[in-house]
């Protein structure tokens, strides 16, 4: 779509988060962009765009303002480490690593581990993500629950983990 419908269709269903982006476009190319956008980023609404504009967009009153038209484009929503891993992983069953580290009998693992050497050793289909104030461990094929300990962090008020 073209970034005018795209600001439209956002000015009528996330206001805020609109009127936000508009305060950030003056400061494009000054000093206190980058600082502006970091403050301004943690209090915007944690919404994708199919939920915030496109879903809302196809029950408006009137003539239709979504169409879609289907194509085979190769795209793969990363939305998950698992699909990280699907994507990363040249071979099925190999072990993905983001730094240094070593396997020993351990196979089908997503290791995102930039600052510190991790060893493992047994383990099969698991991820493993190192933040500095973190670390998520859970079976690859659950990655999509990660959603879940989002929530909690939230409802904790714990937003300096997200």
């Amino acid at each position: 779509w073209r970034v005018s419908t795209f600001l439209e269709n956002l000015k009528e269903f996330l206001p805020k988060t609109h009127a936000a982006l508009e305060d950030l476009a003056n400061l494009i190319d000054t000093r206190s962009y980058e600082t502006k956008l970091r403050a301004m980023y943690q209090r915007l609404q944690n919404i994708s765009v199919d939920y915030a504009v496109l879903e809302p967009a196809t029950r408006t009153a009137g003539p239709s303002r979504v169409f879609v038209i289907p194509a085979e484009v190769g795209w793969s929503d990363i939305g998950s480490w698992a699909a990280l891993y699907e994507l990363l992983a040249k071979e099925n069953g190999e072990n993905v690593l983001a730094g240094k580290g070593h396997t020993l009998n351990a196979e089908g693992n997503f290791l995102w581990t930039p600052s510190k050497f991790v060893a493992a050793i047994g383990i099969r289909d698991l991820v493993v993500v190192e933040t500095p104030d973190a670390l998520l461990v859970c079976a690859r094929d659950r990655a999509q629950d990660v959603a879940e300990i989002v929530k909690y962090l939230e409802q904790q008020k714990l937003t300096k983990l997200l």
